[in-house]
């Protein structure tokens, strides 16, 4: 108890004070910790009674027996939902997970810190899936974020001899954007402190959407020929939303902020100042660079194939269920409406199934074994009360049962048609 106590309160502080002391014997009966810090303590919703209870009451045991240790309470524990890996639990004994060096070895720790930030399981539990992993890679860092970026700096060197174009005289379409880039800092500084991390970054990938909207409105390609001060002047506000999508992502992707302000030749600067001009006119920029290269299917199949070796829970084990925790579990019959692949998905489908009052929509993983023409008509039997999941950025509410077949192949459980829509199965 003693070792751990040390350590939680070492991590509190990170002064030099602080590691020279540390170990010594009087060190606990001497240092008075600043009444001024502050820390907040992230945790896990299994861990909420010990960090808001049990934890704040010995510190404050603690500081009334011992007048000298004055040990600081958690200014909030904001707790989440939990995060689970392609479906299931994170298991290190069953080889159930990621190893962080062997990811790293692959890909740039930028690209899982987005992906885990832009799906925080704030509300609810989420997963990671290596498929939305690249989907976010591809679609969000890639597409959005980073061909912005290169397509300002590539009109920038061939037009404007790599240095920033003057602003000149602004139209409504500028004035506008203007003042959507500088609403920003104070937007996403709402969202992190009220700890809405995964809003916050959505909210920043935002920015760049509108950054490549505003660009083709601009039409720059048009006015370099027809009016280079109205085309100079929309470059220029491209690099002002740059700069500041460079400071708002630091703290989610700092790596590659830390590229964007190379390129753009310059430092970042306080937050709230961070979405009004800081380039100015004549400013000299560094060539561009991929910054986010898309990542291949090969390699995330690659990643995929190796879940095959995970030791997950025996089929044939002797654990029994009982009945109470089976009752919880509501199947219903549905009928299904609508099917459709899912893009750059083999195993997934896009199902719409109807209830008996109301339409859901279904992920469900039978695309090898259905094409979405063959399941249209067909009542199934569905898990009617699961939480709600994203798959390849699409959300599942449920879950179609079929029997897994000797070849591999699935068949769906089917009933008489003449069954009725949200009838129970028992």
């Amino acid at each position: 108890m003693y070792v751990w106590f040390e350590a939680v309160i070492g991590y509190i502080s990170s002064t030099k004070e602080y590691s020279q002391k540390i170990g010594k014997p009087d060190f606990w009966e001497n240092y008075w910790y600043d009444q001024n810090t502050k820390y907040v303590a992230f945790i896990g919703k299994d861990n909420v009674v010990f960090h808001t209870i049990v934890f704040p009451a010995i510190l404050m045991a603690w500081n009334y027996r011992k007048k000298k240790r004055r040990f600081i309470l958690p200014q909030n524990v904001p707790a989440n939902e939990f995060l689970n890996f392609e479906g299931k639990k994170f298991s290190k004994s069953r080889g159930w997970g990621i190893d962080v060096d062997e990811f790293l070895d692959l890909f740039a720790p930028d690209l899982l810190r987005y992906t885990l930030a832009a799906n925080l399981p704030e509300t609810r539990d989420t997963d990671f899936y290596w498929k939305e992993f690249q989907l976010r890679n591809n679609s969000e860092l890639a597409d959005i974020l980073g061909n912005f970026i290169n397509r300002t700096f590539t009109f920038i060197f061939k037009h404007f001899d790599g240095k920033v174009p003057a602003r000149g005289k602004l139209e409504k379409i500028d004035e506008d954007m203007r003042k959507e880039i500088s609403g920003y800092p104070k937007r996403i500084s709402d969202y992190f402190e009220k700890y809405k991390i995964r809003d916050g970054v959505n909210e920043i990938m935002n920015l760049a959407r509108d950054g490549n909207k505003y660009f083709n409105d601009s039409e720059p390609w048009m006015t370099v020929k027809s009016d280079k001060a109205k085309c100079a002047a929309t470059l220029n506000i491209c690099l002002q939303a740059i700069y500041t999508l460079a400071e708002l992502f630091n703290p989610v992707i700092p790596f590659s902020s830390k590229k964007i302000f190379y390129i753009l030749n310059a430092k970042p600067t306080d937050w709230v100042k961070c979405g009004v001009e800081n380039l100015p006119a004549g400013h000299k920029l560094n060539q561009a660079e991929i910054i986010f290269p898309k990542i291949e299917d090969a390699v995330i199949e690659q990643q995929i194939s190796k879940l095959s070796s995970a030791k997950l829970p025996d089929e044939n084990d002797n654990a029994l269920l009982s009945y109470e925790d089976f009752m919880r579990v509501k199947l219903k019959v549905a009928e299904v409406l609508a099917a459709e692949k899912i893009v750059k998905s083999k195993k997934l489908l896009k199902i719409i199934v109807k209830l008996e009052n109301e339409e859901r929509q279904l992920i469900a993983g039978i695309a090898e074994s259905y094409k979405p023409e063959d399941i249209i008509g067909k009542k199934v039997v569905i898990v009617s009360n699961l939480k709600p999941a994203k798959l390849m950025g699409e959300e599942s509410n449920g879950m179609i049962l079929a029997v897994q077949k000797e070849d591999g192949s699935l068949e769906v459980i089917t009933v008489n048609d003449n069954v009725k829509n949200g009838a129970i199965v028992k």
